[in-house]
Parts: C-alpha cells; sequence; structure tokens
C-alpha cells in the first residue's frame, strides 16, 4: 500500500488477530476445546473489567482506528496539536510518534489527536510564509513594493504558479514605518527546499535589495516628554562680581 501508516496499523490488527487465532488452534490440537470455550468466555469477562480498569488505552485504541481510517495525516506530514508541532513517524494502538524540529520525540495519545482540533501544514504540501519589513513615510511605498516583487521573483524555492504567486500589503502605518508584509509560498514536498534556508535567503535578500535601491529603514524614533516642572538655579555670583 501507498499509505505506509495505514498499512502498518492495519498489520499490526491482523497480526494480532493471528495470535489469538494461533493460541486457540494450538489449544485444539492439544485436545483441549472445552477449555478453549471456558477461555473464551473468561477473555469476554476479563475484556469488560480490563475496559473499565483502562478505559483510556481503549478510547486511545479506538481513537487509532478512525485516524487510520479517516486520514486526517499521514507518515511524513507536518501537525500541530495542543501546541505539538513536529513531523509524523509513526502510529501504533495507543499513540502517534510526533518528532518536532528541535529534536524532540513526542509521543501523542491518539484520543487527543481525534478530539481535539488537528492542523495539518502539508496536506497538499504548500505552505504560505510571511514577515514584515518597514520602510520611511519619505519613500515611495509602490517603488518599494515593486522592488521586493522583483526581489521574489528571481528567487528559487518559491513558488511562483497562478495563485500561488508572492504578493506585498501595507500592514501598518507605525510610529516611525510603513510595514509592508510580505506573502510567499514553500512547496514542502520538494525535496531540493529547504524551508528554513530559503525563509533566510528570502528576507536577507529582499533587505538588501531595499537598501541597493536607496529605500531607509529606520528604527522606531521615541520621544520622551516630561510634564514635571523642576525649577531652574540662576547662579548670582557672577553677576554679583560683574
Amino acid at each position: 500500500m501507498e499509505d505506509k501508516l495505514l498499512a502498518d496499523f492495519i498489520g499490526k490488527i491482523i497480526f494480532a488477530i493471528f495470535i489469538v487465532f494461533g493460541i486457540v488452534l494450538f489449544l485444539q490440537i492439544l485436545g483441549l476445546g472445552r477449555a478453549v470455550g471456558g477461555l473464551l468466555a473468561g477473555a469476554g469477562v476479563t475484556a469488560i473489567v480490563l475496559g473499565f480498569a483502562f478505559k483510556d488505552i481503549g478510547e486511545n485504541f479506538l481513537a487509532g482506528m478512525f485516524l487510520a481510517f479517516g486520514r486526517p495525516f499521514s507518515i511524513g506530514d507536518l501537525i500541530e496539536v495542543q501546541s505539538i508541532k513536529g513531523v509524523v513517524k509513526e502510529m501504533n494502538f495507543r499513540n502517534t510518534h510526533v518528532r518536532t524540529y528541535d529534536g524532540k520525540d513526542i509521543y501523542v495519545p491518539n484520543a487527543l489527536l481525534f478530539k481535539d482540533p488537528l492542523t495539518n501544514y502539508t496536506r497538499d504540501g504548500l505552505l504560505r510564509y510571511t514577515f514584515t519589513i518597514g520602510i520611511d513615510y519619505e519613500d515611495n511605498i509602490s517603488a518599494a513594493i515593486n522592488c521586493i516583487l522583483k526581489t521574489l521573483d528571481q528567487l528559487s524555492g518559491i513558488e511562483k504558479e497562478q495563485g500561488l504567486k508572492p504578493f506585498v500589503a501595507i500592514d501598518q502605518f507605525a510610529t516611525s514605518t510603513v510595514n509592508l508584509s510580505i506573502f510567499y509560498w514553500v512547496n514542502v514536498f520538494n525535496k531540493r527546499i529547504d524551508v528554513t534556508r530559503t525563509k533566510n535567503e528570502t528576507m536577507t535578500a529582499v533587505i538588501n535589495d531595499l537598501r541597493a535601491g536607496g529605500f531607509t529603514l529606520p528604527s522606531d524614533i521615541l520621544e520622551i516628554k516630561s510634564y514635571r516642572e523642576y525649577p531652574v538655579k540662576v547662579d548670582d555670583s557672577r553677576n554679583r562680581e560683574n
């Protein structure tokens, strides 16, 4: 199967069924048929007792089945749930193995993935990134936007198809700057593209080209006012001498 997650989950279920079937068949061969019936009856009662005792395990198992067949994510997808963000590595009966970008291996209970809102960043392989840069009020805003778009058009790793072309919008008229937000798309399915490196190259190229184009990137200007009156001390000694 192309879906490794579903294939692995079904394989584990089939393996468990064969184990139970093998034990029953083994007891039948030994002539313990009556014992098999007693074991199955006892297993049913035991399953009910264990179901109440280990409710969380049963809940996670059922959630895992729904997730395996419902397909909200696959192995290799970037997901986020309850501030846990990482790449799906494996899913078993109880939990899902998620590896974060900082190297942490987190095993998330399947019930959590099933009940809470889940974000899949790589369902179609496209992710949109944005960053903001501020220019001076005296600069030509239209010219700055054109300069940024020209820079983005020359960069590799950024999607430029219809509907996915990068664009620039005025974000805010701040205290000292006109803030421009830059939006662009990246295809994470392309293994030749490093998302973090692409973001770094994009931001570096934009700021360098703006500076080369004569645009000013000022820092925030703070104006401090004091409304408290301070007494002015006048030195009259010189006046007396004169």
